[in-house]
């Protein structure tokens, strides 16, 4: 059993856009100790030739899924906030908002969870998106588009909140989700990590 509130990854590599980001000096502050590399590119393949722990798992698929567990790739901002749709009609609720402030995963080994083959080939690392205010921007652009709720659904691609001792994403945006007139995040989680969020507005 993994203890939530305590974990650490084994390696960190960061987009030299963002290494001056408040959330990533948030992230390392709470990282002492942990081996740093910085990178100008967000290409999968130079995020695994840079990464230590990544470029010499050559064992085969399981030993590549754990170890991609302990990696955090943290990245710019890009588009995080979309609509997950598929022209398909087997499936029931492929239309939904997303917030996609992580992704590839999370650092649990849960058996059943489809996120642990999804993306892996090409991203096996878990990544975090900093730069809040230039997502806010999304998200305020995508609700001046609407005259009626709109939920965003934060846990699609990876665990809402199983970072967020690290992160400290949900302390800020559920914050300024409560100030939104027409704006709901849905939170979906495995973990017990609500500490930093329990007494929020």
């Amino acid at each position: 059993m993994i203890n939530t509130s305590q974990w650490i990854p084994g390696e960190i590599i960061i987009h030299e856009q963002v290494k001056d980001d408040p959330s990533t000096t948030y992230f390392l502050n709470k990282c002492q100790n942990v081996p740093v590399k910085y990178i100008n590119s967000s290409s999968p393949k130079e995020i695994v030739n840079t990464s230590d722990i990544l470029k010499n798992t050559n064992t085969g698929m399981l030993n590549s899924i754990l170890a991609g567990k302990r990696v955090v790739f943290i990245a710019p901002a890009g588009n995080v906030v979309d609509v997950f749709n598929i022209p398909d009609d087997r499936l029931v609720c492929p239309h939904f908002e997303r917030l996609k402030l992580s992704s590839n995963g999370c650092f649990y080994q849960c058996d059943w969870c489809y996120l642990k083959l999804t993306y892996r080939a090409q991203f096996p690392f878990i990544t975090v998106r900093v730069q809040y205010d230039r997502i806010k921007k999304q998200l305020e652009k995508r609700l001046s588009q609407s005259d009626t709720p709109v939920i965003f659904n934060s846990g699609e691609l990876a665990d809402s909140l199983s970072m967020e001792h690290l992160t400290g994403a949900m302390q800020e945006f559920i914050t300024w989700f409560g100030q939104s007139k027409n704006g709901y995040i849905f939170l979906l989680t495995k973990s017990d990590n609500v500490d930093d969020i329990l007494n929020l507005p």
